[in-house]
């Protein structure tokens, strides 16, 4: 009896012990369900930020190529390379031209004065000299011997033609004219042909304005390039991480929603995706005061339809600063390169011979001298291009807005005003002015300096080797380099694919940038 009364107590106990055992068993099986199905959601907002990451690169590359022809019509027509080289072809035919009429008269002279016998040959032989002349004018090749110690170097793409005196002029010649008036007659023509050429420059202004001009257009260039680049790269970047935030908070909206009843469940999918708030806020809220008070710290509107559009057109008014740096900002780059230049290059003679390694040297020496200014006591301290890249007050913003078709409004002053336009305009600013973008700046331009140098040495230097002791660097004179640089500068500004914006696209640091500022809403929202 006892044993049967021991036996009626243990039942309840082991019922207890079983029951406890199996809800314990149920509720550890539901937490792993649950932290798997925290894990696969993971999982997924990983691969759908790695995507977007991803396609934010594509877009990158894809909206430089589109704005840099626009960049490439500013740099080509106001450093206008060709209007100097047809200068220099109008001075070689002015001077072939003089040639010819000085040669024309003298043979005038000779033919007036000499016996009818000698004027006989001596038609003869001016008919041969002229069909001689023509003959032998052909393609002027880049390279010329100059006078004044200095090498004279032209792209021609045409033939020089030959100027004869006309016959008119020959006719007027009669054969009592003594030398004194066919002396004079040589010399009014040559004073008059003098005479018309004495207002434009002359051909050493020309070559040494060339010079100049070449290095200038090929190093703004690069700095432009480069600078452009990675202004689109953080815009781009700031508006993708924008699109991708409101799409986890609309995912989080819905999930607060569907998750009500279950509050320790809807705890880890909020954890999961980076929004957990806690017991006391889940109870009894749907997240929606959450989500819009976090929206509302990037200046964006709730998600609704209004708030689609107010998103849409504050990224097209942001996407609209680049007019800047296409118009305006350019123009004091280039100013900035033209003083390097011409104080580096200005001893630097058309017939000095350089190796690669010299003009490395000189181009790394306008670099310092663009990239570093010097202060009042007398310091060299680093200049930065904010001015270049973004406009600086809200007269000049508005300026470009009304630029890209915008209505006349000032942007917002003061915090409580600010709008989705204007954060992202100020954030803009301040990644610009960070450390970490000069950092990445000076790696691009270093890097666009290689892709220069290369480009240039495989196409002018490269083919010279011939002939050259081994181990010896080549030398060609700076003359020769200019059409290199010419079309090198060309290309980086209208080559389809740009192995420049590659290049620079290609360099780590850049892809680093992308992802900090895309990471950023991390420390915004803790």
């Amino acid at each position: 009896m006892f044993d049967s009364l021991r036996a009626r107590i243990n039942v309840p106990k082991t019922l207890g012990f079983v029951g406890t055992a199996y809800l314990i068993r149920q509720y550890v099986a539901n937490r792993l369900e649950d932290v798997k199905e925290q894990m696969e959601q993971e999982r997924v907002a990983k691969d759908n930020l790695k995507r977007r990451f991803s396609q934010t690169q594509s877009d990158i590359s894809y909206t430089i190529l589109m704005l840099i022809p626009t960049l490439s019509e500013q740099v080509l027509r106001e450093m206008d390379l060709d209007s100097i080289t047809q200068e220099l072809q109008a001075h070689s035919r002015a001077r072939i031209a003089n040639s010819s009429l000085s040669a024309s008269v003298a043979s005038s002279v000779e033919l007036v004065n000499a016996p009818p016998q000698g004027r006989e040959r001596s038609q003869d032989a001016r008919s041969e000299s002229d069909t001689s002349f023509s003959g032998s004018a052909s393609t002027q090749s880049w390279v010329e011997t100059g006078n004044a110690g200095e090498s004279r170097e032209m792209i021609l793409g045409e033939s020089v033609a030959p100027v004869h005196l006309s016959d008119s002029l020959m006719t007027t010649t009669s054969t009592d004219t003594d030398s004194s008036s066919n002396v004079s007659l040589q010399g009014s023509v040559v004073d008059t042909a003098s005479g018309s050429e004495s207002s434009r420059p002359t051909r050493a202004e020309l070559w040494n304005e060339l010079k100049m001009l070449t290095f200038t257009r090929t190093l703004t260039t690069v700095y432009t390039v480069t600078l452009l680049t990675l202004l689109t790269t953080v815009q781009l970047t700031l508006l993708a991480r924008g699109r991708y935030i409101r799409s986890v908070i609309q995912l989080e909206k819905q999930q607060r929603r569907q998750h009500a009843l279950t509050p320790d469940l809807t705890m880890l999918l909020g954890m999961g995706l980076g929004f957990g708030g806690g017991m006391d806020s889940l109870l009894g809220d749907d997240g929606t005061e959450e989500a819009a008070d976090f929206a509302a710290g990037f200046g964006w509107p709730e998600h609704d339809e209004d708030g689609d559009e107010e998103e849409e057109v504050a990224s097209a008014k942001y996407l609209t600063m680049t007019w800047w740096i296409l118009h305006v900002g350019w123009k004091d780059v280039g100013e900035r390169v033209r003083r390097g230049v011409e104080e580096v290059f200005n001893g630097v003679s058309l017939k000095m011979k350089l190796a690669p390694s010299d003009l490395h040297r000189l181009m790394l020496d306008v670099r310092r001298r663009v990239e570093h200014e010097v202060t009042f006591e007398g310091t060299e301290r680093k200049v930065d291009f904010h001015t270049t890249l973004l406009p600086q007050t809200p007269e000049t913003t508005q300026h470009v807005l009304t630029q890209g078709g915008y209505a006349s409004q000032l942007p917002p002053r003061t915090s409580s005003e600010r709008d989705p336009f204007t954060h992202l305009l100020e954030e803009t600013r301040e990644i610009i002015s960070s450390p970490d973008f000069a950092c990445v700046f000076d790696a691009c331009l270093d890097r666009a300096t290689e892709v220069l140098l290369t480009s240039v040495e495989n196409a002018v230097f490269a083919p010279a080797m011939d002939g050259t002791v081994p181990g010896e660097e080549v030398r060609i004179r700076l003359a020769g380099l200019l059409p290199g640089l010419a079309r090198w500068s060309h290309l980086a500004l209208n080559g389809l694919p740009n192995e420049l914006v590659d290049n620079i696209l290609d360099v780590r640091q850049v892809a680093a940038l992308s992802a900090i500022v895309f990471a950023r809403f991390e420390e915004k929202f803790q």
